[in-house]
């Protein structure tokens, strides 16, 4: 009896994480990886609340990053990569992951007029993020 109800408690989350990994994808890639973050996380609450805190943080950093990045401050702007750096690969895809370290080591001796390009080609995909992040929330 608890066996029968083992295999049916992880079909049923089989079938949630699958659902919800569907409703991330877009035409540009999918950028929220949902399995992993219900993986690393282990319950939906637990995601929706991690990735709520990644919103607050994406909203408030991204424009910090862009003005810090005009303004020839490449250390703040270390800072706030770094930051988002470490929370990534908890819901972030490879590729997004990926091309943000490479950014983010950039950023650690480039001057800010060999950083600004790469991260002008990364921001529009952490927007991409944010907007994902808010879709799963609604």
């Amino acid at each position: 009896m608890i066996w029968q109800r083992h295999d049916s408690t992880r079909h049923r989350r089989t079938t949630k994480r699958q659902n919800m990994q569907n409703t991330t994808t877009n035409g540009n890639g999918q950028r929220l990886d949902l399995a992993r973050g219900m993986a690393m996380m282990g319950s939906e609450g637990s995601l929706r609340k991690i990735l709520s805190t990644v919103l607050a943080s994406l909203r408030a950093d991204l424009p910090r990053i862009d003005a810090a990045l005009q303004a020839g401050d490449v250390p703040s702007a270390n800072r706030l990569l770094h930051a988002i750096k470490g929370y990534m690969p908890i819901m972030g895809s490879d590729a997004l992951t990926a091309q943000l370290v490479t950014v983010e080591q950039l950023s650690k001796t480039a001057a800010a007029a060999d950083l600004l390009p790469a991260y002008q080609q990364l921001a529009p995909e952490l927007h991409g993020l944010l907007t994902e992040i808010q879709d799963f929330l609604k």
